[in-house]
Parts: C-alpha cells; sequence; structure tokens
C-alpha cells in the first residue's frame, strides 16, 4: 500500500488496538472494526460521539514542547482497561503519524511486554508513516527509562537540528542527505548544461535558411571582399548574425508529496515534524 494510501487507513496494531488520523472517522468504519472506544489525541479536530463508543479526549499539540507524557499513563491504562472487557481502542490525531503513534507505542511498552525500539518497529510495520517529533521521543526515552530502569532507545544529537533525534531515525537522516546531494548535484548538472553556450556554424545557419554550399561559398566571397574594404557589404549586411543560444530559464525541481508534512526548508526542515 502506497504511503498516501495509508493516511485513509484505520491501521490495526493487534486485536485490540487500531490507528488513524481523523479523516476516516466515518460511523460505518468504525462498526466495522467494532470500535468501542476512541482516543482523540487532537485540539484541532472535535470528538466523535457515537452511540455505544465510549470517546476520551487528549488535548495535545503535534509540538517537541507539549507534554505529551503526562497523558502516557492514562491512555495506556484506558486502552488495557478496554481491551479487559473485550473491547477495541481506536488512537487518532489529526494523521496517525506523530501523537497517536506515540501513545500506541507506550502502551506496547507499559502492556505488552516490549522495549520502546520494539514497539516502534511494531507500529511501524502496521503503519508506515508514523513519525513521532523528537520531543515525544524524548519523553518516550524518558518514561522507558523510569519504568524499565534503562532505555533501549538512545537520543543523538546532530549538526541539523538543535534538539537530539532518536537513533531510530539515523538511516532515515542518512537517505534524507543522500537524496539532497543527489538532488543538488543533478540541479547542478542541469544549470552548466543550460547555461554552456551552444555555438551554431556559418553552414548550419545557411542549411536552416535553405542555402546551398555553393551559395553559401559565393556570399563569404563577397563578405570577405567587402570586409576588406572597410565594411560589411552585399548579402551579409542584412543576414542574422551568429547566434548564441540562450540558456533555458531555471525550472523547479519536483517536490516529493510528504515535503509539506516534513520538512519547511533547507536540511534542517527534515526535522520539522519530529
Amino acid at each position: 500500500m502506497s504511503r498516501v494510501a495509508l493516511f485513509g487507513q484505520i491501521s490495526e496494531i493487534n486485536d485490540h488496538l487500531y490507528l488513524s488520523g481523523a479523516g476516516v472517522l466515518r460511523p460505518e468504519r468504525l462498526r466495522q472494526k467494532n470500535i468501542t472506544c476512541i482516543v482523540n489525541a487532537t485540539t484541532e479536530e472535535p470528538t466523535a460521539y457515537l452511540p455505544g463508543i465510549d470517546c476520551v479526549r487528549i488535548r495535545i499539540d503535534d509540538n517537541p514542547y507539549s507534554n505529551l507524557s503526562s497523558y502516557f499513563d492514562m491512555v495506556a491504562d484506558k486502552i488495557k482497561s478496554v481491551k479487559d472487557r473485550g473491547g477495541r481502542t481506536l488512537v487518532h490525531c489529526v494523521a496517525g503519524v506523530s501523537r497517536s503513534a506515540s501513545l500506541c507505542i507506550v502502551y506496547l511498552v507499559k502492556y505488552e511486554k516490549m522495549t520502546l525500539r520494539q514497539a516502534y518497529h511494531y507500529v511501524k510495520s502496521a503503519r508506515a508513516i508514523i513519525h513521532p517529533n523528537v520531543g515525544f521521543w524524548k519523553q518516550m526515552v524518558d518514561y522507558e527509562r523510569r519504568l524499565r530502569g534503562h532505555a533501549t532507545v538512545t537520543m543523538i544529537k546532530t549538526e541539523y537540528l538543535d534538539m537530539p533525534i532518536p537513533d531510530v531515525y539515523t538511516n532515515e537522516l542518512k537517505r534524507h542527505m543522500m537524496a539532497k546531494v543527489a538532488e543538488e548535484n543533478a540541479t547542478s548538472r542541469y544549470t552548466a548544461s543550460a547555461s554552456k553556450p551552444v555555438v551554431t556554424s556559418g553552414m548550419d545557419y545557411g542549411k536552416r535558411r535553405g542555402l546551398s554550399t555553393s551559395a553559401m561559398d559565393a556570399m563569404r566571397s563577397r563578405s570577405a571582399a567587402g570586409l576588406v574594404g572597410g565594411g560589411r557589404s552585399g548579402a551579409w549586411r542584412h543576414a542574422a548574425p551568429i547566434a548564441l543560444v540562450s540558456p533555458a530559464p531555471s525550472r523547479r525541481r519536483g517536490e516529493n508529496l510528504f515535503d509539506n508534512l516534513y520538512h519547511s526548508s533547507r536540511e534542517a526542515s527534515f526535522f520539522s515534524a519530529f
């Protein structure tokens, strides 16, 4: 399934936990999945109060400085209690990428005996677009350390961002940087080739004008005679000069669909959704 299609999906994490964005909250889809509890982890989206479905509202912004950790235990305990009653919980934010994904990961750490690293990869295997912001990662790392006495994910400093990033993002960062280098190299080659002047020979010009070789020779002879006399004369007086092809105007290379989601400008903006 494509990354775009995943935004419109309710992703099944396990038999009692689901993850999605807000755009899929339609009664028929919730009934199809037998959802009995909804956790709304947004400030933007209204809570969908539906008959027979318990609703919990977590007002939190997708911002690295938002204190999501204050809801970790509350949401994890709620998911567990719904499970114990035979129910199913859907956790959603706007896109099902950062806030709701973080809450699902924490639940798996607390109640499904997973490490933080295992829980992240487990959720990502069900919904490949998850991307908790770096602030939420720091809070999850601290939570695992308090819960287990150690952390299985390390926050590391990079030259591209003031805030540390989780080590599970390092491969993604490398891929991003390699893609940026390749794009810049391609742009440089395109600019260089477009800026290189192309000289059109007199013979080529004559062919385009429909002149024969003998006619071109005669024109050159008359021109040479005229130039010796101190000026342009004869047929060359009104002939177009040999042209230099102007460089093509620079054009903006196509942007990836997810640039707006993960980037805003240059390398540092790669982390805008972290």
